[in-house]
């Protein structure tokens, strides 16, 4: 199995968020700048004059203050993940070299996925949860116990897998690969964390026992032609 991962990909988007955000900032600056020049140099005493100083301040403010996140989003946009690399070590003990593990996957248009797996069974993203404790998880719906009782959990990572699948389609399917299937797993980080399972839409497992639960999933049938799996390759890679 190979084990790869797109770092001119993520690097060129980190770099699209630091430009992005220096010209939102920059901006936000000018609106700033307008704003006070027009307190210092007052030419109008009428209401609507007032009005203008003050929505200039404040939407340089707000402007200012979006392309200051949008900068700090591109300065800690990780090049690489932990937990993605260990999976690579598990799985690469049961899978063949028919199958590429994609670790880190950042791109335009899809967002930011933990990792994906091609291969003739198809593509499959994996989700990282890094939850620790007791949970119960029906359908899509997580809870956490606490003692007795089950409250509902604050992170769903069922729902964060079904919008990264979902994502993933919609990229491939504008690359004329909709043909791909896609799938989706969540993987536990923390070997102590238990999870109780009804009828789950998306399969759950430790690092370890991924390639057992899917089984009678993903790894079912070899679906799609390795002209198809080498493509999808190609574009997650290229971005």
């Amino acid at each position: 199995m190979r084990s790869l991962s797109p770092a001119r990909a993520v690097a060129r988007r980190a770099r699209q968020f630091l430009v992005t955000g220096l010209i939102v900032a920059l901006v936000g600056l000018v609106l700033l700048a307008l704003g006070a020049l027009l307190i210092i140099i007052p030419l109008s005493r009428a209401d609507w004059y007032a009005t203008l100083q003050t929505t200039l301040l404040v939407l340089g403010l707000l402007t200012g203050l979006v392309g200051l996140i949008v900068v700090a989003r591109g300065l800690t946009l990780p090049t690489e993940n932990r937990q993605a690399l260990r999976m690579a070590e598990v799985l690469a003990r049961s899978l063949d070299y028919r199958y590429t593990f994609i670790r880190n996957v950042s791109l335009r248009g899809l967002g930011y996925l933990d990792a994906v797996l091609v291969g003739p069974n198809g593509a499959l993203v994996l989700h990282f949860f890094e939850g620790r404790g007791a949970f119960y998880y029906e359908g899509t719906v997580w809870y956490r116990r606490d003692g007795r009782e089950l409250r509902l959990a604050s992170a769903n990572p069922t729902q964060e897998v079904i919008k990264d699948v979902r994502a993933l389609r919609q990229f491939l399917m504008e690359d004329g690969l909709g043909q791909m299937p896609v799938y989706g797993v969540v993987v536990l980080v923390h070997p102590r964390t238990v999870v109780s399972v009804q009828q789950p839409v998306v399969p759950v497992a430790h690092m370890g026992d991924v390639v057992a639960a899917l089984r009678d999933n993903y790894l079912a049938l070899e679906r799609v032609s390795i002209d198809l799996v080498e493509a999808t390759i190609r574009v997650i890679m290229k971005g």
